[in-house]
């Protein structure tokens, strides 16, 4: 599979993507990269209302607003590991 592309600057042929180009030295951005700071940051004000609701929770004594933090701050925090390595692989 030929993962070549043009330079965006200068139009030369960049045969790995991941490198910044031969000829003039731009950096090409991975295409999934705005994607993957949109879903950290996404991910990271879901752990924050997660916890702001088990606290909350806790706070008023209702279990049910406690444990309902409880689940969204861990789901939150998986995603944003995920988002996180996804982010990282994608080169900085």
């Amino acid at each position: 599979m030929d993962q070549s592309v043009r330079c965006p600057k200068c139009a030369a042929e960049v045969s790995d993507p991941t490198q910044p180009c031969p000829q003039c030295g731009y950096v090409i951005e991975h295409p999934q990269r705005k994607r993957y700071q949109r879903q950290v940051v996404a991910s990271g004000v879901t752990v924050l209302l997660g916890y702001a609701l088990g606290m909350t929770g806790t706070a008023t004594r209702l279990d049910v607003l406690g444990i309902a933090g409880l689940v969204m701050g861990f789901v939150g925090g998986v995603w944003l590991m995920v988002s996180l390595y996804l982010l990282l692989r994608t080169g900085v």
